[in-house]
């Protein structure tokens, strides 16, 4: 009798503690059709869809700390399930917002101009010649932590990953590996949204940009410009170190009550002399219930291994 009843104290003292935390369920999916620049086979019917869970407690000092994991089937890879998140954990006390586990780095801060949704922005088949980021695809995030918090109206946020290599657990700033450094600072200057910021890898690649937002004609425009300078050891698209220039510019304004439209245009010139340019056009109509319809457009000119342009519509849902 003494057993059960420490049992059931147990039991009954865990679901006390479990009193206080939060959990929510959502999710996401996808229905699109795409018309690929893709000499063959340029058609493409993509599904699929994400089951969200957060986790969310405060402490008896009022610090909060949540965590996410997420179970998907992803849209543009034919049987690929996978579970995204569970790897960083959230921490947010005194207006200040910490993040430690798997965080990024902007190595493309200022460079603006996608409007156009996930699986025609995947799954265009478009490529650019040009180098743009860090180079290879994890040297922009990796096992670190990031902190951002208000300073008068001005947002400064700051990541540092101690390993490229790693996701949640690993050495921190190994010797034969690669560490990177980031900030960015936000601010409204009158009419207008300035947001500033800079990267730096080990590799030799360092980033800095910016972009201004403004209401126009009932709609917002927003420019901006980056500046990267980039390792030729890292990426596979360029033979000579150097920079690359960035400018884009993206506008979205509401038709009416339902209705959004979004055009972007970015251009892009690196090192080796590569330069394209890229348009974009996003039209999506609200159904209700968390339901989209959109129709997307892209096109990409100049130096590229594919160019040309690519359609996409579907109906993205969110639950």
């Amino acid at each position: 009798m003494k057993k059960l009843t420490l049992a059931l104290s147990a039991i009954a003292a865990a679901f006390s503690a479990s009193a206080h935390a939060d959990i929510s369920v959502s999710g996401s999916a996808n229905v699109a059709y795409i018309s690929s620049v893709a000499s063959t086979d340029s058609e493409l019917l993509a599904v699929g869809s994400t089951t969200s869970f957060a986790m969310s407690t405060t402490t008896s000092t009022g610090m909060g700390i949540s965590a996410s994991l997420a179970l998907s089937l992803d849209y543009d890879a034919d049987g690929a399930t996978a579970v995204d998140g569970g790897n960083a954990v959230t921490f947010t006390t005194g207006g200040a917002t910490i993040v430690v586990g798997d965080v990024g780095v902007n190595d493309t801060i200022g460079s603006v101009g996608g409007v156009v949704n996930g699986p025609l922005d995947d799954q265009s088949g478009i490529s650019s010649n040009a180098a743009t980021g860090f180079g290879a695809a994890t040297d922009d995030d990796g096992l670190g932590a990031t902190f951002s918090a208000a300073m008068g109206d001005a947002t400064l946020s700051i990541a540092y990953i101690g390993n490229t290599a790693k996701d949640n657990f690993g050495v921190l700033n190994p010797d034969s590996g690669e560490s990177a450094m980031g900030a960015t600072i936000s601010m409204p200057m009158g009419a207008m949204t300035i947001t500033a910021g800079v990267a730096d890898n080990d590799n030799g690649s360092s980033a800095a940009g910016a972009t201004v937002a403004a209401a126009l004609g009932g709609g917002t425009l927003t420019v901006g410009y980056s500046q990267q300078t980039v390792s030729a050891n890292d990426h596979t698209k360029l033979t000579t170190d150097g920079d690359t220039q960035v400018v884009g510019a993206t506008y979205a304004m509401s038709l009416d009550g339902d209705t959004s439209l979004a055009v972007g245009y970015n251009t892009a010139k690196d090192a080796d002399s590569d330069a394209s340019t890229k348009m974009e056009l996003s039209i999506e109509r609200a159904l209700g219930g968390g339901a989209s319809a959109y129709l997307d457009v892209v096109n990409l000119s100049g130096d590229a291994s594919a160019s040309g342009t690519a359609i996409g519509f579907g109906t993205a849902v969110a639950f």
